[in-house]
């Protein structure tokens, strides 16, 4: 058996081309059922971006013909073979580790490095989970490329790496909330943006979360973030999750610790007004965190509150560092690769012998696989 990669991206094919590749959400479906019915294909993950489109696949080599999987771009694109050929790139085993661990990590600043949001890995594992065309060795894959995605930002070693908005926000918020104790956040304008920092946040001190609905692209995050928990085995974690209208957000908004207002709010959604009822149904002070990344939010109604800290995302500025404190880092983040390459090689070499001699050694289950070495 062998772990594949086969790809396009926007440096492979012209910009003239690159739309006959694109993918529409019933053509991923297709794509991941025909392609996992080919012969000697046992798992396919798909993950389709603005930038690329990669085929993740574990197959019995013996069987399964790479031809076949070029023929099937060429008919979908109506190009000729050598076309596509030409076109794809392609890894295989510990190099398709390396590669997807690198375009989950969210550096931004490495030399020649193309990365990938967190969202958007998840979206690829949850699609084939759905339509059944995952097995275990690709949810382990993705699984721990989400993993070590969200665990970068406690890495102090390669911070001067993480100087994107999300890292940036987590960290700050990270800093702000007391820590040892369950934590309560509400999100005004929920988004891809703000999902991706309540993952950071999931885990044992995550106490509760409320979405102000606005419309149904926020029921969609707030469901897609329920799915990435029960797929990341944090299943409990989906009671803790509300959805409320207006009328029930003042009792949420006063129980928070933090508040996220996120890039889709395009209004003043923080008045004195709802101040002062917050207050009113408060008994008893507490310290809050208002965390902004939106452009309309009027910030002077938080200054006469002492008990308000309030942080816009821009106030959180990129930092510089020297050649040398930047090649160090480059160091660092190199190694975490490796050591993740190897950590996961070894449990996938584990399945190899376990497939091979099944009477010899019971695999462990994935979903500790998934949690193991953290």
């Amino acid at each position: 058996m062998k772990l594949l990669m086969y790809g396009v991206n926007r440096d492979t094919v012209s910009s003239d081309d690159i739309h006959k590749y694109s993918l529409t959400r019933a053509s991923r479906r297709e794509h991941l059922h025909d392609i996992h019915a080919f012969d000697g294909v046992s798992e396919v993950v798909l993950l389709v971006t603005e930038n690329r489109n990669e085929y993740y696949l574990y197959v019995d080599e013996k069987d399964f013909k790479h031809g076949d999987l070029l023929r099937y771009l060429s008919h979908y694109t109506d190009k000729m073979l050598e076309e596509v050929i030409l076109e794809t790139y392609s890894k295989f085993n510990e190099d398709v580790v390396r590669h997807l661990l690198n375009l989950s990590s969210n550096v931004e600043t490495a030399e020649h490095h193309s990365y990938e949001p967190v969202d958007i890995i998840d979206q690829a594992l949850m699609d084939a989970v759905e339509e059944q065309t995952a097995g275990p060795v690709l949810q382990m894959l993705f699984k721990i490329a989400v993993d070590f995605s969200l665990e970068l930002c406690e890495k102090e070693s390669i911070r001067p790496l993480l100087q994107g908005h999300v890292a940036r926000a987590v960290r700050s918020i990270r800093c702000s909330l007391e820590p040892s104790k369950d934590h309560h956040y509400c999100v005004i304008g929920s988004e891809d943006l703000t999902n991706q920092i309540i993952k950071h946040f999931s885990g044992s001190e995550f106490g509760s979360l409320t979405v102000l609905y606005r419309n149904e692209q926020t029921e969609r995050s707030v469901e897609e973030l329920k799915r990435w928990l029960t797929i990341t085995n944090q299943q409990n974690l989906t009671k803790l999750i509300h959805l409320v209208d207006a009328s029930q957000f003042l009792y949420r908004l006063a129980k928070a610790d933090a508040l996220l207002i996120g890039t889709c709010e395009h209004h003043n959604c923080i008045s004195e007004e709802l101040l002062q009822d917050m207050f009113e149904m408060r008994p008893t002070a507490k310290n809050q965190l208002i965390f902004d990344f939106s452009t309309a939010q009027d910030e002077t109604v938080f200054s006469r509150y002492a008990s308000l800290t309030y942080k816009h995302i821009e106030d959180e500025a990129k930092k510089q560092y020297d050649t040398e404190t930047m090649e160090s880092a480059q160091t660092a983040f190199e190694e975490l690769i490796s050591v993740a390459t190897g950590q996961y090689m070894n449990r996938y070499n584990e399945i190899q012998e376990c497939e091979q001699f099944p009477a010899l050694k019971k695999l462990q289950p994935i979903k500790e696989m998934a949690s193991a070495e953290k």
